[in-house]
């Protein structure tokens, strides 16, 4: 009976550890995307809101084709407007209270169709009580399909613990008087804000997407700013030992050859002035 007890005991404790750990790991509501409910006929992911105006145009869906788990969010510009027609912007939004100061968002995004003059859009605001409005404290976009999972890692200027807001946009250039309307989408996974990110403390202000990612013969490295001065990108083999170095200048999108280069798992640096200002992880199969 003793032994029972310790054991239930034990279990326990188990469960209370694993709910403290996912409890830790989990600062934006349903940030998977696992969990769905359905609201006037139209489904949607718990605690995000979308514009779905129209039940036969859902500008936000579950995919079963996944980035990280079951099931990801998608994000396309089919959302109707007040009269029925297909024009508006496809958007999903989620506010909550944070509880430390966060400095990176980081997600796992594939963008699949970018209109010719539209874009794909993660941006983070907050509650400001001085003006009573939400001001962007980050901003990440992209203007063409990312061929690939990118792995966002997007700098956040969060002072406080007032209310967050992160949106989710994917948009399409619509003129009434230019037919067929352009089409833009996306899906999203494993968004997360987070202290930080798999860098050194000084990345301050740096991101960088990274795609196709596996890759086959070339990589592509698209830098959220330009960096002003020379900078370096290093691959790494996962015992630190260097496959290839590549130095730039002033470049914010870069593609990085890699035909001759081994299958396998690598590190990916940005060097600037000699200081790690970035690390991210590369697969290239052949």
């Amino acid at each position: 009976m003793y032994k029972s007890i310790n054991k239930i005991n034990r279990v326990l404790l188990l469960l209370s550890f694993s709910f403290l750990i996912s409890v830790g790991f989990s600062q934006v509501p349903n940030d998977n995307f696992e969990e769905w409910q359905t609201v006037d006929s139209i489904e949607n992911p718990v605690h995000w809101s979308t514009n779905n105006y129209y039940v036969g145009y859902i500008p936000v869906a579950k995919t079963t084709d996944a980035i990280e788990g079951n099931f990801s969010m998608k994000v396309s510009s089919t959302a109707r407007d007040i009269f029925g027609t297909a024009t508006g912007y496809g958007c999903a939004h989620v506010k909550f209270v944070p509880t430390e100061e966060y400095k990176y968002l980081t997600a796992s995004v594939r963008v699949d169709t970018v209109d010719m003059e539209g874009e794909v859009s993660i941006r983070v605001k907050q509650w400001q009580p001085g003006n009573g409005l939400y001001e962007k404290i980050g901003t990440w976009k992209v203007t063409a399909a990312t061929n690939g999972i990118v792995q966002v890692v997007l700098p956040i200027e969060q002072v406080g613990l007032d209310t967050v807001l992160i949106e989710v946009w994917a948009k399409n250039h619509y003129d009434p008087f230019i037919f067929p309307i352009g089409y833009t989408e996306m899906i999203i996974d494993n968004l997360q804000l987070t202290t930080t990110v798999a860098a050194k403390e000084s990345q301050n202000n740096f991101g960088w997407a990274i795609y196709p990612n596996p890759a086959k013969g070339a990589i592509n490295v698209e830098l959220q700013r330009r960096i002003g001065k020379p900078y370096t990108l290093r691959l790494l083999d996962l015992q630190g030992r260097l496959v290839k170095s590549f130095d730039f200048i002033n470049s914010s999108i870069i593609s990085l050859p890699l035909a001759d280069t081994s299958s396998g798992i690598y590190l990916l640096e940005l060097i600037v002035q000699g200081e790690t200002k970035l690390t991210g992880k590369v697969v290239i199969n052949r």
